[in-house]
């Protein structure tokens, strides 16, 4: 696919005060943060008791909440008993927003795919941010360049519907496409919890493509150590977070809430821990509704994942060297 990407967006504010790039074709970074838009197209169908009307898009509300960061990134930080970014040369820059309208639809689809791809080639690792999971599909299309990754997928649900209401690019699809790219080799699914789209065929077809499944009860009882022993090995990964996978209490902005979530801590311990085994090559975090959130819990702990996400790509060494 061509280098077609249109319709970037300047954010109003940038992500913790960074430099904005929106010519892609001209980056120069090592990470590259980025806002996606997209609306599953089912998900204008949900009852008006479960959606309201978007007043404010994720990657808007979660720039909003990291503002009490800027300046702060060489600041001491005790997640990691040092400076968050303990190399100065380290390249980080807010992209920010491919495609503004929140519609599904083909140019949408190639836009994201295009300009995360062009993202890549330019040696930067993206770390996006949106509403709606189903803009993973199109982001993940970009990662044709690698030959052996591995999808890490925390969510609540599998999201292995092969079509809902007919639509096969929506947010209950996301993992059942993902197995379908070849470069997709592994992947495994943590978090899991409750009653979601899945039913016994789709559970079925997921473990027979080798999906791992770990369930939160899992994560909690048994440690984040013996969780990540049982993510395939391979040189790449891909990391995409739907934010019903962390607890409601950090979390209330999502569209369908369930308790017994992932803590901050276990979500951030099984990031350090993928660092630690191969190469993160993008770090995805969707299902961000500031229309459903409350005080903009779920917008700032999406902010402060963000930070902690650069300091794990600093300080594992796989950027800044």
């Amino acid at each position: 696919m061509s280098e077609n990407w249109k319709c970037i967006t300047s954010p109003t504010q940038s992500f913790a005060g960074l430099p904005v790039c929106t010519q892609l074709s001209d980056l120069e970074a090592d990470i590259a943060i980025i806002g996606l838009h997209y609306v599953s197209p089912y998900a204008q169908r949900l009852p008006a008791t479960i959606t309201k009307n978007v007043v404010e898009t994720a990657p808007d509300a979660i720039r909003r909440q990291s503002a009490i960061f800027i300046d702060h990134l060489d600041h001491y930080d005790f997640d990691f008993n040092d400076v968050l970014l303990p190399d100065r040369r380290v390249r980080i820059v807010d992209c920010g927003d491919l495609d503004k309208q929140l519609i599904g639809g083909g140019q949408n689809l190639e836009n994201i795919t295009a300009g995360i791809r062009t993202i890549l080639s330019r040696g930067a690792i993206p770390i996006a941010m949106g509403n709606d999971e189903g803009g993973c599909i199109p982001l993940m299309r970009a990662y044709d360049v690698f030959n052996d990754l591995c999808v890490v997928h925390i969510d609540a649900h599998i999201d292995w519907r092969d079509e809902r209401d007919g639509e096969r690019d929506g947010y209950s699809s996301v993992m059942r496409r993902a197995s379908e790219m070849p470069w997709v080799k592994a992947m495994v699914q943590v978090g899991l919890r409750g009653i979601g789209s899945a039913r016994q065929q789709e559970v079925d077809a997921a473990l027979e493509f080798g999906s791992v499944f770990i369930r939160a009860r899992e994560v909690h009882r048994e440690g984040i150590d013996a969780c990540i022993k049982r993510i395939p090995t391979t040189d790449h990964y891909l990391i995409t977070i739907d934010t019903d996978a962390l607890d409601t209490a950090i979390a209330p902005g999502v569209l369908f809430r369930s308790p017994g979530g992932l803590t901050f801590d276990e979500t951030t311990d099984l990031v350090q821990g993928v660092a630690r085994k191969g190469s993160i090559v993008g770090i995805n975090l969707f299902e961000i509704r500031p229309e459903l959130d409350i005080s903009n819990l779920t917008a700032s702990t999406g902010a402060q994942l963000i930070l902690n996400f650069i300091g794990t790509l600093t300080h594992s060494g796989q950027i800044g060297n």
